[in-house]
């Protein structure tokens, strides 16, 4: 899933990225488990909350949900201090988003 992902993004020009940034967030997503390096785990994390963000545009919040929570996930453990924006980003729309979702105890 992870090289299906990284082929999607290698052949998918910069303006037509938003037309498959579903398929291919879910699935670098699907191979996350295998990736090593901190910035491969940084620029999954920004295509997340992308397409998160991308998600709560349509109303769809168990999505938008699904794919800041991944982000979140992803991060490297010292992201508070390396990646303070992208960090709070990602977890304030998470907040968001599981707010819109009824699933209030995730947001307290």
């Amino acid at each position: 899933h992870r090289h299906i992902g990284h082929w999607i993004l290698k052949h998918t020009s910069g303006d037509r990225i938003d037309d498959v940034l579903f398929i291919l967030v879910d699935q670098l997503n699907r191979g996350k488990r295998f990736i090593e390096e901190d910035n491969e785990r940084i620029e999954l994390s920004m295509l997340n909350l992308r397409a998160g963000r991308k998600a709560m545009s349509l109303a769809t919040f168990w999505a938008s949900a699904s794919y800041l929570k991944a982000g979140i996930d992803v991060l490297c453990d010292n992201h508070w201090k390396r990646h303070y924006d992208l960090s709070l980003q990602l977890h304030s729309l998470y907040a968001e988003a599981e707010y819109c979702n009824g699933h209030f105890q995730e947001v307290g």
